[in-house]
């Protein structure tokens, strides 16, 4: 796991995709029933980022032609994508910083 702390837990609202770079990845944060998941940040459809997607329920949606990914398992959910996102490991230390692991 990733030894430097990103961002802080309590950055991460519901309902948004908060993007951020980890060593040289795109990454969006998405808070779902309190649980932050890593994914991507770029969409497989068209190379755009996610960031600033809408997340309800546990799917992200790309705010630029719709696509929408299963946050927890990247899985395509919604067409124009037809390529899943990659998503990464997640740990939040006990002072609530969100630490995440890319290969």
């Amino acid at each position: 796991m990733s030894g430097t702390p990103h961002v802080h837990a309590d950055e991460v609202p519901e309902g948004e995709a908060v993007a951020l770079e980890v060593d040289g990845h795109s990454v969006v944060l998405c808070r779902v029933e309190g649980e932050i998941c890593a994914l991507s940040a770029i969409c497989t459809h068209e190379d755009r980022s996610l960031a600033g997607g809408e997340v309800e329920d546990g799917v992200v949606t790309c705010p630029w032609h719709g696509a929408r990914f299963d946050v927890r398992t990247g899985r395509v959910l919604a067409l124009p994508a037809l390529r899943p996102l990659e998503t990464f490991p997640v740990r939040v230390d006990a002072e609530g910083w969100v630490h995440v692991n890319v290969p």
